[in-house]
């Protein structure tokens, strides 16, 4: 469950189905899915560097998919909306993600805490989508896999 609270006239629905959306496409694997949730000239800053426009963002996650044994979860939680306009909101939200990462270890989980901010915008139908979605990352630790031997992660 997300615990959500907002100023008066936001839309806290609308924001919190992005948020999952976006998870759910992430976690899935797909893509074009992702680069569909940010306007034409979105930017993302999933850490370093920032990644401008829709087919830039595709092709990140094309590559950061490329090992299929690579799988995450995302969870949202403490999402604050603000409206910052005729539909644009202000967005700050804590993500918790979850990820098994070949390339970093064979044996733990790694687990990341960070705030994400975006700017928001909605088309007239109310359908919301990213202009920016920045993310600063608090908290790392890896957690070892059941059955698996603790290893020194990878950087």
């Amino acid at each position: 469950m997300m615990v959500a609270a907002s100023e008066p006239g936001a839309d806290v629905n609308g924001i919190a189905s992005l948020l999952i959306r976006f998870s759910n496409a992430v976690d899935q694997r797909r893509p074009t899915d992702i680069a569909d949730l940010f306007s034409i000239d979105g930017l993302f800053r999933p850490g370093e560097p920032s990644i401008r426009g829709r087919s830039a963002i595709e092709a990140f996650y094309v590559a950061r998919l490329a090992d299929e044994r690579r799988r995450t979860r995302h969870l949202w939680s403490n999402l604050f909306v603000r409206p910052a306009g005729p539909r644009q909101a202000q967005v700050e939200v804590v993500l918790t993600n979850y990820a098994f990462e070949p390339s970093v270890s064979e044996t733990a989980l790694q687990m990341r805490i960070g705030n994400v901010v975006c700017r928001c915008e909605s088309d007239e139908a109310g359908n919301w989508r990213f202009a920016e979605h920045l993310y600063e990352r608090i908290f790392a630790t890896s957690l070892p896999l059941a059955g698996g031997v603790i290893e020194t992660p990878r950087t």
